[in-house]
């Protein structure tokens, strides 16, 4: 496997294949520039498919059960339930909170993970496939491939789009409960203040060694892509002697607690914050007092993948899940599920005219992903899962 380090999104080359609209170029630390995709895919691509509705046609049918190794409340619990009945195949769902521990387990029982269907992050796509982790895939089982925006594919990961099928992309900020934390919160910097201060015991952190760490580079100025040991140790220091102290919980997934009252300050992804703002008005609850804050200066940016295991027993029946998904009016479900953008050409049209609640907390402006910075996987990996590590044990986590 090549050690260079594999960027988030598209490398520069790729910009002579897209329009103006289409991007636009952020600072990527030492990784160099990247290429970031403008106010959400666009959409204004449209797929050759058949139909107005987006499908190739009646959905792929397969057998038996597809079990699928995801992460938290990341698809619609609907469209796991109607499986059964449009594609014939019974869904079974296990979570995992960060890649690594995807990756551990996949290894850990290589020939018989008993996985169909995975759900991993760009970058961690090489070193899957180098382990021989993961299925070549059959685009001839995918019909509705043309249905992806093609400013989703070619990735540096996957060039030829060979191994993965690009899902859907978002950013990383936190939440805030402003009767609590009764001052406006704007960067990372204020983030760590206020689990010092206000949210002290009643903080959550993502449960990711990127997550954890990404937020310290960028308060403090720095690509979360460092490699240099200086701000590693500096991270390692602040992390655990003056912010683990303070954390509650390490938590993926924290709309559900938040709901439940469990936290006052929360880092989330864009799409499980949104899912946050739904879940506390289920539950009865009030959710103005809580504030969304896209991290700044900088985030992240990611892209996510469906992925079929090496030894998955059932590949067939995790094709037809991953070619209905690739429906435009059954991705748009999903998405209003999940709050992330989805690669489905034309979701972000059907999302305005439909009003979805808070787009702006799925659709982001250019001003704010020129913000956005991709992940590396580099030669720092191992010692930021060891910083992170140390501050969960620090935290008692």
């Amino acid at each position: 496997m090549s050690r260079e380090p594999v960027r988030i999104l598209a490398p520069l080359g790729f910009a002579n294949r897209l329009t103006r609209r289409q991007l636009i170029f952020g600072a990527a630390g030492a990784a160099g520039a990247t290429l970031l995709i403008s106010a959400c895919g666009d959409d204004s691509s449209e797929p050759a498919t058949s139909d107005a509705t987006g499908a190739t046609g009646a959905p792929i049918k397969a057998s038996g059960t597809v079990n699928l190794y995801t992460w938290g409340e990341y698809h619609d619990p609907d469209l796991i339930a109607e499986a059964s009945d449009t594609i014939g195949v019974d869904m079974a769902v296990q979570f995992y909170a960060s890649n690594e521990e995807l990756i551990a387990k996949l290894e850990a029982t290589k020939g018989n993970s008993g996985f169909d269907l995975i759900v991993p992050t760009g970058p961690y796509l090489p070193q899957m496939i180098a382990k021989e982790l993961l299925l070549k895939l059959d685009k001839s089982k995918i019909p509705n491939w043309g249905n992806i925006d093609p400013v989703y594919l070619g990735r540096e990961w996957d060039p030829a789009n060979e191994w993965a099928v690009p899902r859907d992309w978002g950013s990383t900020g936190y939440l805030y409960d402003s009767s609590v934390i009764q001052r406006d919160l704007v960067t990372w910097n204020d983030y760590f203040d206020a689990a010092a201060n206000e949210a002290s015991g009643q903080t959550s952190a993502l449960d990711t060694s990127d997550n954890i760490l990404g937020p310290y580079f960028w308060a403090n100025g720095i690509s979360w892509n460092t490699e240099k040991q200086e701000d590693l140790d500096a991270a390692e220091a602040f992390l655990v002697n003056e912010f683990a102290p303070h954390i509650k919980a390490f938590d993926s997934y924290p709309s559900t607690k938040i709901a439940e009252g469990a936290y006052s300050l929360s880092a989330a992804w864009n799409g499980d914050a949104r899912q946050a703002y739904i879940r506390i008005a289920d539950a009865g609850g009030d959710p103005e007092p809580w504030k969304w804050v896209l991290g700044a200066p900088k985030t992240e940016i990611w892209m996510d993948h469906y992925a079929i295991p090496g030894d998955a027993k059932n590949p067939d029946g995790a094709y037809a899940w991953i070619n209905w998904m690739l429906e435009k009016p059954i991705a748009f479900r999903d998405l209003s599920y999940i709050g992330y953008n989805m690669t489905v050409a034309g979701t972000r049209e059907l999302a305005e005219a439909a009003k979805l609640e808070r787009l702006d907390m799925i659709y982001f402006t250019e001003e704010q992903l020129a913000g956005m910075e991709g992940g590396v996987v580099n030669a720092a990996q191992n010692r930021k899962v060891e910083i992170y590590n140390k501050v969960k044990a620090a935290a008692g986590g």
